[in-house]
């Protein structure tokens, strides 16, 4: 009976690791007087994906310091879609226009 070698597959490059000189992108919420708490923090879980406890923490947050991270370490991409989102979510014909959101790059 003769023996049979097997090969150790190669490493595979960690793709979502990023390196030191590209700290990512991150979504900030500002702070509105006309949206809504309860559509905030519902925009918040749906384009975010946030929990509802952390949703109510980002939201007061922003309401109290004028405006709050609500998340980091995305891609350019990522962020702008997170935006959009928000404001998709939180548009409601004739009481609010949308949140005021923005990407950033988190330096």
């Amino acid at each position: 009976m003769g023996t049979t070698t097997i090969q150790r597959p190669a490493a595979q490059p960690d793709l979502h690791q990023e390196s030191a000189t590209e700290p990512g992108w991150m979504v900030v919420l500002h702070n509105d007087d006309v949206t809504p708490f309860e559509v905030v923090i519902y925009a918040l879980q749906r384009a975010a994906g946030l929990s509802l406890e952390v949703a109510e923490m980002v939201a007061f947050e922003a309401h109290d310091e004028q405006c709050a991270i609500v998340k980091r370490g995305l891609s350019e991409e990522d962020a702008l879609i997170m935006c959009g989102g928000l404001r998709k979510w939180s548009r409601i014909e004739g009481l609010c226009p949308g949140l005021n959101c923005e990407a950033v790059h988190d330096e």
